[in-house]
């Protein structure tokens, strides 16, 4: 079984990232180079996505990333 480690500060590259405050994997986030936005995961609607996806999470500093799964 492989253990995720998690990371604090920016991401390598702009995109969706498995990204939380909690260590949930299974939340994805994108990351615009400077903002991360509201969580979202894969069963949500493209409407919801298309809502949250632009929206900034205000508490950045808790935000923590792993790598990305699908690669």
């Amino acid at each position: 079984m492989k253990t995720t480690i998690w990371h604090s500060g920016p991401p390598p590259s702009v995109g969706w990232w498995p990204a939380s405050k909690y260590r949930d994997s299974q939340a994805l986030r994108f990351y615009d180079g400077r903002w991360w936005s509201e969580s979202l995961y894969k069963c949500d609607s493209l409407s919801m996505v298309a809502l949250l996806g632009n929206r900034v999470d205000q508490d950045q500093n808790s935000i923590m990333w792993t790598e990305r799964w699908w690669i």
